[in-house]
């Protein structure tokens, strides 16, 4: 994804990877949405966690918001995710 006056695509997954990994601690995730729009990046996230304690891995999601110019985490809802 080409963005003109703000950070790319790779730099607004490393932000999404060190927030996860920092406030939840997950280390592997997929962007399954990303999009750039007036200043922000919307992104959906997903990842494979034990929830119920049996070893059994269910999908996760998530959904940010983050400003394209600092990288800044302007939204954090898990469980949540943007509309296409």
């Amino acid at each position: 994804m080409e963005v003109k006056n703000g950070l790319k695509f790779a730099d607004i997954k490393r932000f999404i990877g060190e927030h996860l990994k920092t406030a939840m601690g997950i280390n592997t995730f997929s962007i399954s949405f990303a999009k750039h729009e007036e200043n922000k990046w919307r992104v959906n996230v997903e990842w494979k966690e034990d929830i119920s304690g049996t070893g059994i891995l269910f999908t996760q999601t998530a959904l940010f918001t983050l400003d394209d110019k600092t990288g800044e985490i302007l939204e954090f809802q898990k469980g949540k995710w943007w509309n296409f």
